[in-house]
């Protein structure tokens, strides 16, 4: 009876701290809200603020300002729709339309626009 007991105690207490262990799913949609944290044009990195959504509906907005070294603040305004295929994503907007790859981590996504050479790069962090 006791060694039941310690058994049963010992399956109960590993499975207890599994749970605990387990590690949280990191995000992979793009649907929601996200702060712009990063934009580099050509290899050329900006700083930046705003917010990307990404609604269900297929529609995307990307509101903020993004300044390069040794230039003035400029403003960001660019909306349209998006399709995720995979581990890409198509922007469409009225200049145009253009796949870019996606990297998620964590609450953070990267975009990076395909065959762009030298990067250029969108970074994403999921609002709470």
């Amino acid at each position: 009876m006791r060694r039941a007991l310690l058994v049963t105690a010992f399956l109960l207490c590993t499975l207890n701290s599994c749970e605990r262990d387990k590690p949280t799913q990191p995000l992979r949609s793009l649907e929601g809200t996200w702060n712009l944290i990063g934009y580099t044009d050509h290899g050329t990195s900006g700083v930046t603020t705003g917010t990307a959504t990404f609604l269900e509906d297929g529609t995307f907005a990307i509101i903020g300002t993004v300044t390069y070294p040794g230039e003035p603040l400029d403003s960001l305004n660019v909306s349209g729709t998006y399709e995720v295929q995979g581990t890409i994503v198509i922007l469409t907007t009225q200049e145009g339309t253009g796949a870019w790859s996606l990297s998620f981590s964590s609450n953070q996504v990267v975009l990076n626009l395909v065959g762009s050479s030298p990067p250029t790069t969108i970074a994403l962090l999921k609002q709470a």
